[in-house]
């Protein structure tokens, strides 16, 4: 069972009415991914490209739907852990790697459900217990690397810099 040419179509008017789009988004990403588990990607390319700041079909890039880029791969992330999107040349394709768990397609669905029916915002608690965040890993400092960084966008100023980082280290005052 598809819902491609319902009356409300959920993705459409979420991506169509940005004003309103915070208590739609919920709606239209359970609609996307219900039309995606009868493999109909169309709803789920709209939202991916109107998330990701691209023109897809008769929609038109817009920055406004940024906002819901990372709440979006939080969803994806859960239901479909295995599914990454990829835009090239302007179209959207969805690579999988492995099978679909039709369980945790079934429970995002399910949670989405629940959100949408309660008019949760993506900024509240419920969402956030429903789709956590997913943990960031602090990355080493490395000095090469930061060296070599401020080599290429400031060349001039390179000495100016080591003079500045040497009289850091003795606590002298030095003008730049």
């Amino acid at each position: 069972m598809t819902i491609k040419n319902t009356a409300s179509n959920h993705v459409e008017t979420f991506i169509s009415k940005s004003r309103g789009a915070e208590y739609g988004f919920f709606k239209s990403a359970k609609q996307a991914l219900e039309n995606f588990e009868h493999k109909n990607n169309l709803d789920l390319y709209r939202m991916a490209a109107y998330t990701n700041g691209k023109k897809f079909g008769k929609f038109k890039a817009d920055a406004t739907g940024k906002r819901f880029n990372a709440p979006l791969k939080r969803i994806l992330e859960k239901a479909l852990p295995n599914v990454s999107l990829v835009f090239k040349e302007g179209k959207c394709a969805i690579k999988i790697d492995g099978p679909l768990d039709p369980e945790l397609l079934a429970n995002a669905i399910a949670a989405l459900d629940m959100l949408a029916a309660s008019k949760t915002t993506i900024k509240d608690k419920a969402f956030d217990d429903a789709f956590p965040k997913p943990e960031t890993v602090a990355l080493d400092w490395d000095a090469i690397t930061w060296a070599e960084r401020q080599m290429k966008s400031q060349p001039k100023q390179l000495e100016a810099m080591i003079a500045a980082l040497q009289a850091h280290r003795s606590g002298l005052k030095v003008a730049a």
